[in-house]
């Protein structure tokens, strides 16, 4: 057991939650390392003055976080956060904010607009008359008149879309894990961006697939690095975020998605293309979809563009594989609500989706212009179109030291070992995300914490014995 007693008399808000953030910061500075057992709880609390629910409120919270796990009888211990695979520790569980918490985690785009829509809509849904068939079960992942929207959708970023290659999902996430599904079987290689977006780390994990990511540069994945794997692994598919990537912000320029799909096309690698964020960019490149067509699995949704809750997605699969793909839907859940698809049918079709993401794109351009000026002495990486900004960390800030020293301070990130694929070395770096339900002026307090943070040198303390 390990003789250790957090030092909470300076901070404010709940206790529990001070005492969850100490333990944060105690396992990023070595002062807890994994296997090692937390105090009693019993004793924990005396020594701090504070009640034992207090202190079973607080460990239920780092175990929540995924720095912690415990059962009845041994105690609670520290995890390694390179096999934590509680699924408390998915950097997407949604943090308990003090009273002004600020949360800069989830990659979301701004709430504001679509409530409004929403009522006038579910107002016109109510009198149209067709209710009965939007309570129905529906055949082919969806009703013809919400599949024909889906292709109306993805055929706006360029591309050839049949409606009889049209799948809808809940959600482009759920889009990407159909798509793997279709395409590989647990064991099988797939490849990322050597940083990618969390959800498919975790995927991998449960799904039990290999995940690997490549190399990349200022333009994303380097075809070099891309076609040795391939070369030398044989993988099955590669996942990849082309525009407004998730961490980075890198839109990928045409001709290395070209040369991106040649390589594809040369090995036979299927491409499952996330492109959540393209409705945001004013003029996105093609996707590289448009390339290698029969070999890509092109993912969109109207959850980032329009409204986090509109969980509707939309996939283009090849020809070869939209009845695989479709079979998928119907064994993992056989549709979409026919109520949340017509709903997003309507807002394609009347342009209210549009409305809703040029005040978006509005939004993106104000709050990274914040991030720019607030972060210009940083190294950081930004695009207008992005809810998201990626951040370098001035020496000797280490990204999970930087992010438990903000959440003392009310502010919750994601650093950069959330995207590390594999073990590889995380970087030093931040992604600060601008969206969700925070104000403008929430948007500012944020960042001026984040600078007095970055302005300041880390407590590196010295490890307990």
């Amino acid at each position: 057991m390990t003789i250790w007693t957090p030092d909470i008399s300076q901070t404010t808000g709940p206790k529990y939650l001070a005492i969850a953030n100490a333990i944060a910061r105690a396992i990023s500075k070595g002062q807890l390392l994994p296997g090692e057992k937390l105090p009693p709880q019993r004793n924990l609390a005396y020594d701090l003055g504070v009640t034992l629910g207090t202190i079973t409120r607080a460990y239920q919270e780092a175990t929540r976080r995924g720095y912690v796990d415990g059962e009845v009888g041994r105690g609670t211990y520290v995890l390694d956060p390179l096999h934590a695979t509680s699924p408390a520790g998915s950097f997407m569980t949604k943090p308990v904010l003090s009273d002004r918490g600020l949360d800069f985690s989830l990659a979301t785009p701004v709430i504001g607009q679509a409530g409004d829509r929403l009522a006038q809509t579910l107002r016109d849904v109510s009198e149209a008359g067709n209710l009965d068939e939007l309570t129905d079960y529906q055949r082919n992942t969806g009703h013809p008149d919400h599949l024909a929207a889906g292709a109306k959708w993805v055929s706006s970023f360029g591309l050839a879309a049949p409606v009889d290659r049209i799948a809808i999902t809940n959600g482009a996430q759920q889009g990407v894990f159909l798509s793997f599904m279709t395409v590989a079987r647990p064991g099988e290689l797939i490849l990322t961006e050597a940083l990618t977006y969390p959800g498919i780390i975790h995927l991998a994990n449960q799904m039990g697939y290999q995940l690997q990511g490549v190399a990349m540069d200022e333009f994303g994945i380097r075809p070099d690095a891309l076609e040795e794997v391939c070369r030398r692994q044989s993988p099955k598919a590669l996942y990849t975020m082309p525009t407004l990537h998730n961490p980075t912000t890198i839109t990928m320029p045409v001709v290395r998605r070209r040369d991106i799909a040649a390589i594809a096309r040369t090995y036979g690698l299927y491409i499952i293309e996330d492109d959540i964020w393209g409705a945001l960019p004013e003029a996105p490149p093609p996707p590289i979809t448009h390339f290698a067509p029969e070999l890509s699995f092109y993912v969109s949704g109207l959850s980032k563009g329009m409204a986090g809750g509109l969980r509707v997605g939309y996939v283009l699969a090849p020809e070869s594989r939209a009845l695989s793909l479709r079979g998928m839907v119907r064994l993992n859940n056989w549709m979409t609500a026919p109520l949340m698809a017509e709903i997003a049918r309507r807002w394609i079709d009347d342009g209210t989706g549009r409305a809703i993401i040029h005040w978006q794109r509005q939004q993106a351009r104000l709050r990274t212009q914040l991030a720019n000026d607030a972060l210009a002495a940083f190294t950081m990486h930004s695009d207008p179109a992005a809810f998201h900004v990626w951040l370098e960390l001035p020496s000797p800030w280490r990204g999970n030291a930087f992010r438990a020293e903000a959440e003392q301070k009310g502010v919750y990130l994601a650093s950069g070992e959330a995207f590390v694929v594999g073990r590889d070395v995380a970087p030093h770096a931040l992604r600060i995300c601008l969206g969700g339900n925070k104000s403008v002026t929430d948007v500012k307090r944020g960042l001026e914490i984040i600078v007095d943070i970055l302005n300041s040198r880390p407590d590196t303390g010295f490890a307990l014995v």
